[in-house]
């Protein structure tokens, strides 16, 4: 199973967009990122140093002390978008 940024952009607007909880975009990422490095997902090498840290960012967001904001999940998002 391949994983882009534009998989990662559209788990983001689907919060933004009220249709995913924090919660649920924590968990996708969570579950992400552990197939990621139980290597069942492939990503695109001029990717993946991102791609993990969007995850690793995303993963602990439903947790108050790591909650980002919108403006910091737009801030991911535009990341994502330049790669």
């Amino acid at each position: 199973m391949q994983l882009t940024s534009d998989d990662l952009i559209a788990a983001i607007a689907e919060h933004l967009a009220g249709r995913l909880s924090i919660a649920q975009l924590a968990d996708w990422a969570f579950d992400r990122f552990y197939s990621l490095e139980q290597e069942e997902l492939i990503v695109p090498a001029a990717e993946e140093e991102v791609i993990r840290e969007v995850l690793d960012e995303l993963m602990f967001a439903d947790d108050e002390a790591f909650a980002l904001s919108v403006e910091e999940l737009q801030r991911l998002m535009d990341r994502l978008a330049r790669l």
